[in-house]
């Protein structure tokens, strides 16, 4: 027998899931094919700015506003069910704009973080599977 995949054949709720869990707690709802997640979370204030090395990240807002600050481009502001790409490279920063934002984050399995700061202050951040 083999090893369902993550979240295959699971029903899941996005505000149940977050439930109980600092902001910036991510979990990964589900992989595509081994290699791109679904992860969802709610997130408040600024998150450092930083680039991804090995990946473009897809954002969906699902509640609230977030703004995300590129380096070298104008702010792209989003409310609910609004969204944008953000090309592997580019360094930004998001920030939400209303307390209780929620958002769904689609980007490849393992994508890497490279901080402008040495050591940032991430809050609460964490990756983790949904089980």
């Amino acid at each position: 027998m083999t090893a369902e995949p993550l979240g295959a054949f699971k029903l899941f709720n996005v505000m149940k899931t977050l439930e109980g869990h600092p902001p910036r707690t991510n979990f990964n709802v589900f992989r595509l094919d081994d290699k791109y997640n679904l992860r969802i979370a709610e997130v408040t204030g600024r998150f450092p700015w930083h680039r991804h090395t090995n990946g473009d990240e897809g954002w969906l807002i699902l509640k609230g506003a977030l703004q995300i600050d590129v380096e070298g481009r104008e702010p792209i502001a989003m409310r609910q069910f609004e969204g944008t790409l953000i090309p592997k490279g580019h360094r930004h920063s998001p920030i939400a704009l209303e307390e209780g934002t929620v958002v769904a984050v689609f980007n490849v399995n393992g994508l890497e973080h490279e901080f402008k700061e040495d050591k940032p202050d991430t809050g609460a951040f964490s990756e983790a599977d949904v089980a």
